[in-house]
């Protein structure tokens, strides 16, 4: 099954619309700045990905967009 998770997305440290330029920003940055968990997730409806601090997930979707985890960097 997939993870579905919600971030508010002017919270992405970085996005676009491929997977290994998103993977490439995001092992720069979690090399930089070890302090948390970085996600790279995909919209659900749309064909963005974006890097997130897995901190800032939301549990309340009012206010956030639904993400499918594509892959995590701990």
């Amino acid at each position: 099954m997939n993870e579905i998770v919600f971030f508010n997305p002017g919270d992405a440290i970085a996005s676009g619309h491929d997977f290994n330029e998103a993977m490439r920003s995001a092992e720069i940055f979690h090399r930089d700045q070890k302090q948390h968990e970085l996600m790279i997730v995909k919209e659900v409806d749309g064909e963005t990905y974006a890097i997130f601090n897995a901190a800032d997930a939301q549990t309340d979707d009012t206010a956030a967009n639904r993400y499918q985890v594509s892959k995590r960097l701990k």
